[in-house]
């Protein structure tokens, strides 16, 4: 029997040891939770546009439709410190929102 990925993740334990490409599997799958609680007030087909890409030395970057993109920059510090609360760490240090067409 196959175990999910997302299970594994969360038995990791979260610590700046961990090696580099689980903790950013585990800090982008946080920053997913964040942002579907956040984005369920949205369209459904507007808040699908929204991907949590890349976490790299501290930087979050998310792409989302432009309008998206200023609505989240304004949030940014709340969804900063909601992530880091899941994660149990202050391992994001800034969230960088791209904008796609």
């Amino acid at each position: 029997m196959f175990t999910r990925i997302g299970s594994l993740l969360k038995s990791v334990p979260t610590r700046s040891r961990a090696p580099g490409p689980i903790l950013a599997l585990q800090i982008r799958q946080a920053a997913k939770e964040v942002l579907d609680k956040v984005l369920s007030d949205y369209p459904e087909d507007l808040a699908k546009k929204v991907k949590v890409k890349t976490f790299k030395n501290g930087v979050l970057t998310v792409t989302s439709p432009q309008l998206m993109s200023a609505e989240l920059q304004m949030r940014s510090e709340g969804l900063k410190r909601d992530i880091n609360k899941i994660i149990r760490g202050d391992l994001v240090k800034r969230i960088v929102f791209r904008t796609v067409h």
